[in-house]
């Protein structure tokens, strides 16, 4: 029988059969004898368990590798959170290969906007309808082809923002560079910038199709 269950140590819910219950928590690691059930009627939202997540302890010791709360994003915004990673290739074929070979990731086509060089997504673990993580430490990336980064910088990682033109002026506020302003590539909208240190990020305005009730636009994971 499937059930849901949510933890009453860290608040996360999941779905399982009953048969095949994890040995912990998908999001924090405690035991199932913390896992609160009940039925599952055809939706994970329709649940009527609910925890309320643990308040942050004041005098929490940094040093204490143990679960302790994550921290808590303003409603309705992702801002500053790492999205993605981004792998350039020089072969398209061979490095879907490889690394479906090497750690059997899902990778589907984005974009191919320039013949036998598509913008490739790889799901490196399970997701949900749109390819987002659904499991806490899971992060997703592109296949990109190399001569898409006019900088020459090779940026690794693509991180979120709320506006990107409100992004762009704090980075060099502080102290960092513009390398390409905002542009476009498959209905997002990008740039890439340079910190204090020389390290390019890319960043990625949240887009309008986000609803919120996606799980990785909630506060907690």
């Amino acid at each position: 029988m499937i059930k849901i269950y949510t933890c009453y140590n860290c608040a996360f819910p999941f779905k399982a059969d009953e048969q095949k219950v994890p040995p912990k928590c998908p999001a924090c690691g405690a035991p199932p004898d913390q896992f609160l059930s009940e039925p599952f009627r055809g939706d994970i939202s329709k649940r009527r368990i609910h925890v309320d997540p643990p308040e942050p302890d004041p005098n929490w010791d940094p040093m204490n590798t143990a679960f302790h709360v994550p921290k808590r994003f303003p409603a309705r915004s992702r801002h500053g959170r790492l999205r993605r990673f981004v792998f350039e290739y020089a072969d398209a074929a061979k490095i879907r290969e490889f690394y479906a070979e090497l750690f059997d990731w899902d990778i589907i086509e984005v974009d191919r906007t320039v013949p036998d060089k598509p913008l490739m997504y790889c799901a490196t673990g399970p997701g949900t309808a749109n390819w987002e993580p659904r499991v806490v430490s899971f992060i997703y990336g592109f296949l990109m082809p190399q001569e898409a980064d006019r900088t020459g910088k090779r940026p690794m990682f693509l991180v979120e923002v709320q506006h990107l033109g409100d992004a762009i002026k704090l980075v060099e506020m502080n102290g960092g560079k513009t390398l390409r302003g905002e542009y476009a590539v498959a209905d997002m909208k990008l740039a890439v910038v340079e910190d204090t240190e020389g390290n390019a990020l890319y960043l990625w305005e949240t887009p309008p199709t986000v609803t919120w009730n996606e799980p990785e636009s909630q506060t907690y994971p």
